[in-house]
């Protein structure tokens, strides 16, 4: 893992930071959507917020996403910068696995904007929306070169859970410093809900490393496998960070003692940071290494 690291490039790192900050901007839009409408307690205006971030990342991400096919066409010309504006060779990437991924997460990301229209239409266009953006993954990445259906579900169930769980910090952090006890009722539901995600999401991450790899032994001898069991790891720390959300501080909150508010954010600026390592990690694989190694 450590030459792979060592052997990265100054173009390497600036195709896996837009990437991750791709990555990044598609869960926080997905996640909005998928928290202002599952969990309880959450109050209507924050919910409105919620669905505004969601429509106004839109932009952002559609031009990230031309962003990275444009890299995309430098790196195949050999770092040729004019590749860039190459509409033959742009055209060829479009209809390509990299392409068809990012014209869904586009497709995906556009649709969400619909969270802005009232009622059951724009719920239901934005939740389509969020899956759009949680399939287009299969068609990108390493599952894409498997030909089982399982590979692709087990991406999409991971992502769903992923985008649920990155979507809880903005509600939190804005009405942990509100008055009133929305933030204690809202911790309190996702921490009901978040065992079930936690669980799907190892579950997930583990069988799709093992049907990847051909085993977890052996994945950790390649750098890939490496890279994956940093990602379990900081996961652990998310996960230890979220037990003490839901066994201290939620109930701390809920009883209103003092400081409980200060600690839940700092608890969640933490979780947040683990999560961005998280994504960075999942950029870096996808970009340096492969699951042969």
């Amino acid at each position: 893992m450590l030459e792979v690291v060592a052997g990265i490039t100054g173009f390497d790192g600036l195709v896996i930071a837009l990437k991750a900050m791709t990555y990044g901007a598609l869960l926080v839009a997905a996640g909005s959507i998928l928290v202002s409408l599952t969990i309880a307690g959450v109050p209507l205006q924050e919910r409105r917020f919620l669905r505004r971030v969601a429509a106004g990342l839109a932009p952002a991400i559609l031009v990230a996403l031309l962003a990275r096919l444009m890299l995309e066409a430098v790196f195949l010309a050999g770092n040729d910068w004019s590749a860039a504006l190459d509409a033959q060779l742009l055209g060829l990437l479009a209809t390509g696995p990299m392409g068809k991924t990012l014209g869904l997460q586009g497709l995906g990301a556009g649709l969400l904007v619909a969270a802005l229209m009232p009622g059951t239409r724009g719920v239901v266009v934005s939740l389509v929306g969020v899956a759009l953006i949680a399939g287009a993954f299969a068609f990108g990445g390493h599952v894409s070169n498997t030909p089982s259906a399982l590979d692709n579900a087990l991406l999409v169930v991971h992502m769903l859970c992923l985008a649920f769980w990155v979507g809880i910090f903005l509600p939190l952090e804005r009405l942990s410093t509100q008055p009133g006890d929305a933030a204690a009722r809202v911790a309190d539901d996702f921490g009901e809900k978040a065992p079930v995600v936690v669980g799907l999401l190892l579950v997930a991450g583990a069988l799709t490393l093992d049907r990847l790899t051909g085993g977890v032994i052996a994945a950790l001898q390649t750098p890939y496998g490496q890279l994956f069991a940093l990602k379990l790891v900081t996961f652990a720390g998310v996960l230890w960070l979220a037990a003490l959300n839901k066994r201290r501080y939620t109930p701390a909150l809920i009883a209103e003692r003092p400081g409980a508010r200060r600690r839940l954010r700092r608890s969640l600026h933490i979780e947040a940071a683990a999560i961005g390592v998280i994504v960075l990690v999942s950029a870096s694989l996808t970009t340096l290494t492969g699951p042969s190694g």
